[in-house]
C-alpha cells in the first residue's frame, strides 16, 4: 500500500499556517473519505489550533500527529527519518531539511529572498546581517533544489526559479493560492475586539513585521495624509507581542496592534477596516490582497510584480519607497471620491475567479497521490 504524508510541522506563523489550515479543512470536506485512508498528516501546534471545523481529524487520516520542527539542523532528526516510511512527502512550504531520503519530495516554495538575490532589502541590513542572510538563503536554495517537485503560487516565481536556481521547468508546478473557504461562511467567523477612533480612517495590514514587509512606511504615510490632505489615519496591524515591543514610539503613535489572528478571525478584521494596505517590497505571493477583494475593501498595494500578477487592475498601486506616493493614492480614494461599489464588486469577482480552496486542494491531492502533472 502506498502511503503519503502531508508535512506542516515547520509552519508556525502567518500565511503558511493559513494555507495548511485551508488545505486540510478542504480534505475533511471530501465525501469519499476512503480517498484519505493512505494519507498521514504531521502538523505544528499552530496549524492544529487554527482549524474552524470540529471534524474528528484523527479518525479520518491514516495518522494525524502533532509535531514541531524549527529550521535547519546539521544532525538528521527522528522526525525526518520517519518520512522514509512514506512513498511521497508533501511539505506545504519548504525547504525540507532532509539529508537522505527514499521518498518523492514535493515542496511548496515561498521564499522571495532566494529568487531575488539583489533585492533592495539587503541595503537595509548591516554588513554582518547581510552576510548571514545570504548564507541562510544559499543553504535553503540548495535544499529546495533537492526536491523532486516544487509548487509555486504564481507564474513569475516559476520563471525566477528556473533562472536563479536552474531548476528544470517540468519540476515546477504553478497552483494558484486563494482565500480560505471560511470567508464564504459567516457561521465560522470568530469575533475580535477592534477599537475604533471617531474621525480616523482605518487602514488594515494583516501580516508579520518582517523587514521586507516595509511597514515602517506607515509613519511617513500618516504624516503626509494629515499634512497634505487633512486625513487622520490609524494603521491596524496584527503583530506578535515581541514585534510590537520592538516598534518605535513614533510607529505606535500611528498604529493600533490587535495581535496575531486565527484564520477564522480574519474576516472580522477586514470587515472593520475602511481599506487595506500592503506595502511589501518582496514576496512570492500574499493572499492578503485577495482576501481584501473578497471582503470588498479598497486595496492599496506596492507596485511590484507579485501584486500586479495577483491583483491586475483591481488594486491601487503606489511606490513602496515613497510615502508621498502612498498618501496621494489613499487620499484620491477617500478624499476626492468615495470607494465605488461597482469597482469593489468586480474586484471580488476577480479574487473568486483567481482560484478557490476546493480546486487548490484537489490539485495538491492529485500531485501528492499520483504522477499526474498539473500544467
Amino acid at each position: 500500500m502506498n502511503k503519503f504524508l502531508i508535512n506542516a510541522t515547520n509552519l508556525h506563523v502567518g500565511g503558511g499556517v493559513q494555507v495548511a489550515t485551508s488545505f486540510i479543512e478542504e480534505l475533511l470536506l471530501i465525501k469519499k473519505k476512503d480517498t484519505l485512508k493512505n494519507i498521514s498528516i504531521f502538523l505544528s501546534n499552530e496549524v492544529n489550533k487554527s482549524f474552524f471545523s470540529t471534524n474528528k481529524k484523527s479518525k479520518i487520516f491514516l495518522e494525524y500527529k502533532i509535531e514541531n520542527s524549527y529550521g535547519f539542523s546539521v544532525v538528521p532528526n527522528k522526525l525526518t527519518r520517519r518520512f522514509n516510511f512514506y512513498n511521497t512527502v508533501f511539505t506545504i512550504f519548504g525547504p525540507l531539511y532532509c539529508w537522505n531520503k527514499s521518498f518523492k519530495s514535493i515542496v511548496g516554495f515561498a521564499q522571495p529572498w532566494i529568487i531575488y538575490p539583489e533585492n533592495e532589502c539587503y541595503k537595509m541590513l548591516s554588513l554582518f546581517e547581510r552576510i548571514k542572510t545570504r548564507l541562510k538563503y544559499k543553504i535553503q536554495g540548495l535544499f529546495f533544489k533537492r526536491a523532486d517537485v516544487i509548487i509555486v503560487e504564481i507564474e513569475s516565481v516559476k520563471k525566477k526559479l528556473i533562472s536563479t536556481l536552474g531548476i528544470q521547468p517540468n519540476r515546477i508546478h504553478v497552483i494558484h493560492s486563494c482565500v480560505s473557504s471560511v470567508y464564504f461562511d459567516k457561521s465560522y467567523w470568530k469575533s475580535i475586539n477592534i477599537p475604533h477612533h471617531k474621525g480616523y480612517l482605518r487602514l488594515g495590514y494583516l501580516g508579520r513585521n518582517y523587514l521586507h514587509k516595509n511597514t515602517s512606511i506607515f509613519i511617513e504615510v500618516a504624516k503626509k495624509l494629515i499634512n497634505l490632505y487633512g486625513i487622520k489615519v490609524f494603521f491596524y496591524v496584527t503583530f506578535t507581542k515581541q514585534e510590537w515591543a520592538n516598534c518605535t514610539s513614533e510607529f505606535k503613535n500611528v498604529c493600533i496592534n490587535v495581535g496575531p489572528l486565527q484564520p477564522a478571525q480574519c474576516p472580522r478584521f477586514y470587515k472593520a477596516m475602511n481599506g487595506m494596505i500592503f506595502p511589501s517590497l518582496l514576496e512570492c505571493f500574499s493572499v492578503m490582497p485577495l482576501e481584501s477583494m473578497i471582503m470588498k475593501k479598497p486595496l492599496f498595494v506596492s507596485d511590484r510584480i507579485f501584486n500586479r500578477e495577483t491583483c491586475g487592475s483591481h488594486a491601487h498601486y503606489f511606490d513602496p519607497l515613497s510615502p508621498a506616493s502612498a498618501a496621494k493614492i489613499i487620499s484620491t480614494v477617500f478624499n476626492e471620491r468615495t470607494p465605488k461599489l461597482k469597482e469593489l464588486r468586480l474586484a471580488r469577482k476577480h479574487a473568486i475567479k483567481f482560484s478557490n480552496a476546493k480546486d487548490r486542494a484537489k490539485k495538491y491531492l492529485t500531485l501528492l497521490t499520483s504522477d499526474t502533472k498539473i500544467l
